[in-house]
This record gives C-alpha cells, sequence and structure tokens, in this order.
C-alpha cells in the first residue's frame, strides 16, 4: 500500500524550534517553591509537552495536595506562572533557535512546503516574535481555541487545517511522549527530537542538527528530490 505524500510541515515549539522549556520549568519551579511543593526531577522529566493546568495538577498531586485548592484558586495560580513565564521569555533572542531549525525552515519554504506551529501554548505567537521567526509562521494555532491539549490530537488538527492539508499528509516534529501521542492521534506522519526513543515516533531523530529535508523523507519511506 502506498504511504500518503507528505505535502506540508507542522511543528511543537519548545524543544523543537526554540530551547525555551529552562523558562516553563523555571517558572513552575518558583510555583512549587511558593506553594512549597518540593521539586523532583520526575516532574522536570513529565511537565514537558503538558498544558498549564495540566502542569499544575500534577505538581499539587505530586505532593497529594490536587484537592487543596478551589476552582479560582487554581486559576490564579496558573495565571500566576504565565505571568512570570512572560517575564522570563522577554529574555528570548533568535540566540534561542535550537542549531539546525533556520537552515531547515529555509529549506522548506525553498521547496514551497506549507507549515504552520501546533504549540498548546498561549505565548506562541510571543516566542515567534521574539526569536526572529514570524516570517516563516505566519500561520499559529490558537491554543486558546484547543477543546482539549496535549496528548489530545486537537492541535495538530488545527494546525493541519490551517496549511488545509489532510492529517496524514503532514509531518509533525515533537520532542515529548504527550506530543507525540497528540501528532499520533491527530494521523500524521511524526519525527521526534530526542535523545530517547520517543514511542510510537516515525522517525527519530537525536538533536535538530540532523534536520534536512532529504534526512526527513527518507527516514519516513518518502522518495527525495
Amino acid at each position: 500500500m502506498q504511504k500518503p505524500a507528505v505535502q506540508g510541515f507542522l511543528f511543537d515549539l519548545h524543544g523543537v524550534i526554540a530551547d525555551s522549556w529552562q523558562y516553563h520549568l523555571a517558572s513552575w519551579r518558583q510555583i512549587a517553591r511558593e506553594l512549597e511543593v518540593p521539586w523532583t526531577p520526575q516532574l522536570a522529566e513529565v511537565l514537558p509537552g503538558m498544558s498549564r493546568r495540566d502542569s499544575l495538577k500534577t505538581i499539587l498531586s505530586s505532593d497529594g495536595r490536587q484537592s487543596e485548592f478551589t476552582a479560582p484558586q487554581f486559576q490564579a495560580i496558573a495565571t500566576h506562572e504565565n505571568e512570570l513565564y512572560q517575564q522570563m521569555i522577554t529574555k528570548m533572542t533568535p540566540a534561542n533557535r535550537l542549531p539546525g531549525v533556520t537552515s531547515f525552515l529555509d529549506e522548506l519554504v525553498a521547496a514551497g512546503y506549507p507549515m504552520a506551529l501546533a504549540s498548546a501554548s498561549t505565548n506562541a505567537p510571543a516566542e515567534i516574535d521574539r526569536l526572529g521567526l514570524t516570517g516563516f509562521f505566519s500561520k499559529i494555532v490558537a491554543a486558546e481555541q484547543l477543546q482539549h491539549s496535549k496528548p489530545a490530537p486537537d492541535v495538530y488538527l488545527a494546525a493541519a487545517k490551517l496549511v488545509g492539508l489532510p492529517p496524514e499528509n503532514c509531518v509533525a516534529f515533537e520532542d515529548t511522549v504527550t506530543g507525540m501521542q497528540s501528532a499520533k492521534a491527530a494521523g500524521c506522519y511524526t519525527v521526534g527530537v530526542n535523545q530517547r526513543k520517543l514511542p510510537g515516533a516515525d522517525a527519530m531523530l537525536a538533536d535538530t542538527t540532523h534536520l534536512s529535508l532529504a534526512t526527513v523523507l527518507r527516514a519516513l519511506g518518502q522518495p527525495v528530490g
């Protein structure tokens, strides 16, 4: 059976386009400190890829305090984390682009492929602006309009719609387990960018320095050139 042709590319932001998880983790560490919740390596491992609400639930659950706060209190803490994060990303510059990303995006533009940003972060447009990548990403999923966050497929279904393609004709790049689950659930081709194998990935790259159009197409069993 012939594979669907690759016609578009969809990108997660944190850990794929930019080195920005450091800011999220720093803001969540601050929240944990304020709530007197012990910060653990396990939290640092599982939070990447989660929505803000799910991240806060995970932090509270790690200390058995998930039922301690009312809905308004919970929302106030989540809003506070976002404010901390927004302060931190003012430090972002094009230097935060991961190695190899710019040349890969240039390649895709030259080859005429449409692309979209499939980030669950409501701060994604501001981050893309600070990274100097608005010329590449005019199509960014409106995270605040998504009904469900990753690992649900909503963000990738929305991203595929932005580029006007069925998900099965799109390649999704992800660096987390939850993100990979989201892209697979949507029906996309999936490329994991991580030193460790991400379950379900159609292809894996150790890091972004290995990104090239030929490499990705070959890894997915697609014709090159």
